[in-house]
């Protein structure tokens, strides 16, 4: 059936036909007389489903002929000499069922979407802190809790955080110094793992633009298990003081997943991003570069030569130009740096005069 007669019929059943639709209907009907069989079943199904009674029968002819005598339709059809009386009837039964069809599934639509709401998390109204490149931030959750958030970060949590359960979801790095609460544990969702703990310091680094994602347990303890779109840890991994969790999951190749016990001075180097003197300890350049990047808002290109060399050292609110001249004084004599700024866009190579 043509959908635009199809709601014209609804429309009429539900006493919002006008008259353009009536004449487009009359139109329908004379284009074709086999489409009359078809309105007499379509208008016989509605009204079986409206009588809801099985032992009821409706006659698609009666229903045909009520329906053209509503919109002034000629009749060509002899139709039984009924009394108002059982028309009446008839059509007052039909609209009271009608009636009750709409009030049963009104109400069962409330009581379904009370049930769904109340059985729900309450994870769809998120509040959402959001930290720019070349930015830090910390913030102070319901519980208490304080989350230090690095550059380029997002931490979201729902709305209903710690009524039942204590919930963060982070995209980017963050130092989360954890109330304790036994009945409510707290969890951070990465795109990886999940990570729980009860009361307790640790460090997560999880980029969305990075394959490799870490946590540093400071004190407390830790269980970390897949998220929901991973699966390449078998059984929920428990870490202790001073270890360090790494997820390398790059493009085309097989999950690495390694726990390592870090000296306390270098897990405290780790996490130094958050102080005013980041403390940087043997990183590659490579690494290194990554990191200033969201530090500085830039975009640095590092070449092949030097990506392996490491660097240790401190910065201290140092500018752009200042920390890559700390970079160039700690390079070896074998191959000297150079850098260049434009713009947004950094490069560090090699100084080609030197090495000849």
């Amino acid at each position: 059936m043509n959908h635009q007669i199809e709601d014209f019929i609804i429309n009429f059943l539900a006493r919002r036909e006008s008259p353009e639709d009536v004449q487009k209907l009359q139109e329908w009907l004379a284009a074709d007389p086999a489409r009359r069989d078809e309105l007499k079943q379509w208008l016989a199904a509605w009204d079986a489903a409206a009588i809801m009674d099985v032992a009821e029968k409706v006659n698609p002819d009666m229903a045909y002929r009520r329906f053209m005598r509503h919109i002034g339709g000629e009749d060509t059809e002899i139709a039984p000499k009924t009394s108002t009386k059982v028309i009446r009837m008839n059509m007052f039964r039909t609209i009271r069922r009608i009636a009750a069809i709409f009030v049963v599934s009104f109400s069962l639509g409330i009581l379904s979407h009370y049930y769904w709401a109340k059985n729900q998390p309450e994870q769809f109204a998120l509040i959402e802190n959001m930290v720019p490149p070349g930015s830090k931030s910390e913030i102070k959750l319901p519980d208490g809790s304080t989350v230090s958030l690095n550059a380029g970060s997002t931490l979201r949590y729902p709305a209903n955080y710690g009524k039942t359960k204590r919930d963060v979801y982070l995209e980017g790095e963050g130092y989360f110094n954890v109330a304790r609460q036994t009945k409510r544990p707290f969890t951070v969702h990465t795109a990886l793992v999940n990570i729980k703990a009860l009361g307790t310091e640790f460090n997560v680094r999880a980029y969305p633009d990075e394959a490799v994602m870490e946590t540093i347990l400071i004190s407390g303890a830790l269980s970390v298990e897949n998220s929901e779109s991973f699966d390449a840890i078998e059984h929920p991994i428990f870490l202790k003081s001073g270890q360090k969790l790494t997820v390398t999951a790059a493009p085309d190749a097989q999950p690495v997943i390694v726990v390592t016990q870090l000296e306390p001075d270098t897990a405290e180097a780790e996490v130094s991003w958050k102080e005013r003197n980041w403390r940087i300890e043997r990183v590659t350049l490579q690494d290194l570069a990554v990191r200033l990047e969201k530090r500085y808002d830039v975009h640095i290109r590092v070449d092949d030569r030097l990506k392996s060399h490491t660097f240790s050292g401190t910065f201290a609110n140092e500018s752009l130009e200042q920390a890559l001249r700390a970079i160039q004084i700690s390079a070896p004599v074998t191959d000297p740096i150079l850098f260049h700024i434009d713009g947004k866009d950094v490069h560090i190579h090699v100084d080609t005069e030197k090495t000849e």
